[in-house]
């Protein structure tokens, strides 16, 4: 438990997270638009080692046995996350694929959570009532980098690249209206709804929903006080993670294998902008992290992933044997 609560706060001063992301990543709103209305799985492929991945090798630490992994014995024991009694919303068509998630739907979970995520990053996008489209807050918003929107809606993604500059700009004032009718009356929901929803998509839906729930968490530590969340995600996604890296999941098995290995994502490529959390969710071992990162090497992997994997093999191999190193490079879950 006392790891939970390390990287709740951890997580409390970083900027991460469903809504800190997007808030984070917000264009400025215009400044004559009111602030209401009427959130890669993919797993992203980290940067090189930086020179802090490099350091010189820590002290050994004591192993865990395979027989009782923590991180499953944290995880075993937790049922789905609550979810608040549900009551009429702003929007019937997102109580309706409330009400379906909730029957184990995980299409409508995952639905919701776009729909929601949209709204969201409406909110201070909104101008005022006559006011011509696309606004200048709504065209930054489609920048590269500027804003997660273009990731939320394939329309915005879409009229954001046209070349021709009258037709990109009529394209886009008809996606923002478009938008605006949408979202109109949007209020944000509670954290535990949205966290709720996430845990259900990731566990009954696809990979990509599975994956967007471990590397892009819907916490809210910014929104809300409430850390509830964090601690449940902290003792939930690494047994997640295992069990799937566990079945065979070569993906997963690397994504333990740095959990296990690092501290956080600055290790990675110097400058923090790798998120990683759950390597702040998972205590390091060297012994597991040789194990994993071996298994993940035998997968037929990625470039540069491999690139990765092999540096880190090679720091912590320093903490090991060679009789560890010869055994965890044999193992297989």
């Amino acid at each position: 438990m006392r790891i939970a609560y390390a990287f709740a706060a951890v997580l409390l001063g970083a900027s991460c997270g469903y809504a800190l992301t997007r808030q984070a990543q917000m264009p400025a709103p215009d400044a004559d638009a009111p602030t209401s209305v009427a959130t890669e799985k993919t797993t992203a492929t980290p940067p090189p080692l930086s020179e802090s991945a490099r350091r010189p090798p820590r002290a050994p630490r004591s192993s865990t046995t395979i027989a009782d992994n923590p991180l499953l014995t944290r995880s075993a024991s937790l049922q789905p996350p609550p979810l608040p009694a549900a009551k009429p919303s702003w929007s019937p068509l997102l109580d309706s694929l409330r009400e379906r998630a909730e029957k184990g739907d995980a299409a409508a979970a995952a639905e919701w959570l776009q729909r929601d995520a949209r709204c969201y990053s409406m909110m201070p996008l909104t101008p005022e009532p006559g006011g011509s489209l696309p606004t200048p807050g709504f065209v930054r918003a489609t920048m590269r980098g500027r804003s997660r929107l273009t990731s939320l809606d394939t329309e915005v993604a879409a009229a954001a690249v046209i070349e021709d500059q009258e037709q990109r700009r009529s394209q886009l004032g008809a996606a923002q209206q478009r938008l605006l009718d949408e979202c109109r009356g949007y209020a944000p929901q509670p954290p535990q709804v949205r966290y709720a929803l996430a845990e259900i998509a990731a566990r009954l839906g696809t990979d990509k929903d599975f994956w967007r729930f471990i590397d892009d968490p819907p916490l809210a530590p910014g929104y809300s006080r409430d850390i509830e969340q964090a601690v449940d995600w902290a003792r939930r996604a690494p047994g997640m993670v295992y069990e799937r890296a566990a079945g065979g999941d070569p993906g997963a098995a690397y994504m333990l294998g740095l959990a296990y290995a690092i501290d956080n994502g600055r290790e990675l490529d110097g400058n923090g902008r790798s998120r990683q959390l759950l390597a702040a969710a998972v205590t390091n071992d060297p012994l597991q992290a040789y194990r994993w990162l071996s298994v993940y090497l035998r997968s037929n992997p990625d470039d540069d992933r491999a690139g990765i994997a092999r540096a880190l093999l090679n720091r912590v191999g320093a903490e090991l044997s060679a009789e560890q190193r010869a055994e965890a490079g044999r193992w297989s879950p």
